[in-house]
């Protein structure tokens, strides 16, 4: 993250003098630079990528599902940093991913050369046993 902030910092700073530079020469070059500066501080902020997730196997880190709209997912490879995707939204891929949020042990995701998501996870905790009610220890009053 450390190389994309610098990056985008020299980014802006060359673009910046660009600008002082050919300010008196030509009107057109301010709203180019700030087209340009705005891209260039999008790829630093945070925000999710909207391209699909280079094919691998992926530990989902957080999921935000927004019905019928898309879902985030912070996905971090096997190696390399975690990013964010703006993943498209289904309603198969939404049932898929929540039901490997539930099992509460870790999430996997497996992406595919067709930019298909895969999530896996430990099914959710259940027990049929019949629970039986705690008993106090002490019973203080009457």
């Amino acid at each position: 993250m450390a190389i994309t902030i610098a990056s985008t910092w020299l980014a802006l700073a060359l673009l910046l003098c660009t600008y002082a530079w050919f300010a008196y020469r030509t009107p057109y070059v301010l709203p180019a630079l700030a087209a340009a500066t705005a891209l260039c501080m999008y790829t630093a902020t945070g925000t999710p990528r909207l391209t699909a997730p280079p094919a691998g196997h992926y530990q989902v880190l957080g999921a935000d599902i927004v019905v019928d709209q898309y879902i985030d997912a912070m996905l971090k490879p096997e190696v390399g940093e975690a990013m964010t995707y703006r993943l498209p939204y289904s309603a198969s891929q939404a049932n898929a991913l929540q039901a490997a949020k539930d099992g509460g042990n870790g999430i996997g995701a497996t992406v595919g050369t067709d930019g298909g998501v895969a999530y896996d996870g430990d099914p959710p905790v259940s027990d049929t046993e019949q629970k039986q009610a705690e008993q106090p220890q002490l019973n203080v009053g009457g």
